[in-house]
């Protein structure tokens, strides 16, 4: 115990919900009827006379998360839940007393503010969540935004300060550069005199968010996705290794591949994410020690070897590239994800600098006698299945076409990387999917932050296309598994390992790295 406190997030999701979702598999409850969310069935109008049990749940979660513990609670009315609809012009057309001119919509909130307050005391602490803006039209502006926050101040105990809602997720989930969502927080700060979060990326601006905090200008930083990609990352900046924290790419897949298809949420770049026991037991000492050859160094690979060597194995990892990465080379060619793939790759370096692995570097597996290991994992990834040229082999390399005009044909996320890139090569760039979409391996957000990276750079998007017969291309249709020392594979002391065993992408690599060097 380090001393940290915990608070409980009370939250009700009112339009933003699925009728499959509600008690009684109804359609979900809102200010007004018939506004759906991005990610919702279109809802029902909550009637006035059921008000007051709505503001009593609220008052009855904070009763209970207080008896069970919680150090303080905190109401979500950020990001279009119910409170916020109740805030938002957009979803609040009411024409009663909780509906109308902003005084009216904010009275649910302050409600169930006052109501949660009489309930816990003065003595929790009590923060209340808001988008202080919906940036589409009709949605709450910042002047209404900061107006509320002055009603709020003189009820709460600080204020945790967010934009948009379900409708707007890039913006309240970005993927873009980090502290995008820092300036509201400032916004809010120099209106109130609570102490104000900000949110937004920041574990890549630690140094900033230090200044910020010291100059007075917020006055604490919150960790999201941050804390779900690497849970010490604020232990490890204190003792003062930054480098080994894993850094959130900000890819989303947590939040749209498995949070919004109501599943357990997972993280691409740490497999103990919501197995945390289990992990502690996959990193004990192995009983016997063995000597382990890791073949192919990307990250399914680099998980692999860690784990084997903090068991205690004798780890031999090769590659016969004369850097470490595999695909994540490929991934990092585009600008707009540099940054953080780059990241990962000298996390990677860094981690394996600091372990007891051995890496042997431009090796070329199959002229080593596999049969001088106890176990031999193959983390040689996938192949294309064109002679053609390869979106991967172009990216890795950094090697455009020399033609003025490039067609990028596959249905991939990599297709959208190669188009990306090359259009930023300065490349006339025309992106043909044979699917009736593009980027298919990927999860939602994901696609709708390269669809709109494309538009902006002006690649020409075609769907539903055969495969060009002219011209030049870069083929980047789905691959298949590596063969690297295939007759060597008996799935007991030599197997196959990432995206090679199971397909995928950079979560199935690092799952399948970690948990089979947890069974060596």
């Amino acid at each position: 115990n380090e001393g940290a406190k915990i608070a409980v997030q009370l939250h009700h999701t009112g339009r933003q919900n699925s009728q499959g979702n509600t008690e009684r598999n109804e359609p979900p409850i809102a200010p007004t009827a018939g506004i759906t969310s991005a990610f919702g069935t279109p809802p029902r109008a909550i009637e006035e006379h059921q008000i007051p049990g709505l503001i009593d749940r609220y008052v009855q979660g904070a009763r209970r998360a207080v008896a069970a513990g919680f150090d303080a609670v905190e109401l979500h009315g950020a990001h279009g839940y119910l409170l916020g609809q109740f805030l938002s012009p957009f979803t609040n057309h009411r024409t009663d007393d909780w509906g109308g001119p902003l005084e009216n919509r904010a009275r649910f909130a302050l409600e169930v503010v006052k109501a949660v307050r009489a309930e816990i005391g003065p003595d929790v602490p009590l923060l209340y969540r808001l988008s202080a803006e919906e940036p589409y039209e009709g949605g709450l502006s910042l002047d209404d935004g900061l107006a509320f926050c002055e009603m709020l101040d003189p009820l709460v105990d600080a204020l945790d300060v967010s934009a948009g809602n379900y409708d707007t997720a890039a913006t309240l989930l970005p993927m873009i550069a980090p502290g995008s969502l820092v300036g509201y927080a400032k916004a809010v700060k120099r209106r109130v005199s609570v102490p104000v979060i900000g949110v937004g990326r920041l574990t890549w601006l630690l140094d900033d968010m230090h200044k910020a905090v010291g100059d007075g200008e917020l006055d604490f930083v919150a960790l999201g996705r941050a804390q779900l990609a690497d849970p010490e990352t604020v232990a490890k900046t204190r003792r003062g290794e930054p480098d080994r924290v894993r850094r959130c790419l900000a890819v989303n897949e947590c939040i749209s591949r498995w949070m919004f298809n109501g599943k357990r949420t997972q993280c691409v770049i740490n497999p103990a994410l919501g197995q945390e026991r289990r992990a502690a037991e996959a990193r004990r000492p192995a009983a016997i020690r063995r000597r382990v050859l890791v073949v192919g160094a990307g990250p399914s690979g680099c998980e692999a070897a860690l784990l084997a060597a903090a068991r205690g194995h004798d780890v031999e990892l090769v590659d016969r590239a004369h850097h470490i990465g595999g695909q994540l080379r490929a991934w990092s060619a585009p600008g707009a994800f540099h940054a953080e793939i780059e990241n990962l790759v000298a996390f990677y370096e860094g981690e394996l600098d600091r372990s007891e692995v051995t890496l042997r570097l431009g090796t070329d597996a199959t002229t080593l006698a596999v049969d001088a290991w106890d176990s031999v994992l193959l983390a040689t990834g996938t192949i294309p299945t064109h002679d053609g040229l390869d979106a991967v082999t172009m990216l890795t390399e950094r090697r455009a076409p020399s033609t003025d005009d490039v067609t990028v044909f596959g249905e991939t996320e990599t297709a959208m990387f190669a188009a990306l890139w090359l259009a930023e090569q300065g490349k006339h760039t025309t992106l043909l999917s044979p699917n009736d979409v593009v980027g298919v391996d990927t999860n939602d957000m994901e696609r709708e932050h390269l669809t709109g990276l494309l538009t902006e750079h002006g690649v020409t998007i075609g769907l539903g296309a055969t495969a060009p017969e002219t011209g030049t291309v870069v083929w980047a249709t789905p691959r298949v598994p590596s063969t690297v020392l295939s007759a060597a594979v008996d799935d007991d002391r030599v197997q196959t390992i990432g995206t090679r065993f199971r397909g995928g992408r950079l979560y199935e690599a690092t799952q399948s790295g970690f948990w089979t060097a947890a069974r060596i």
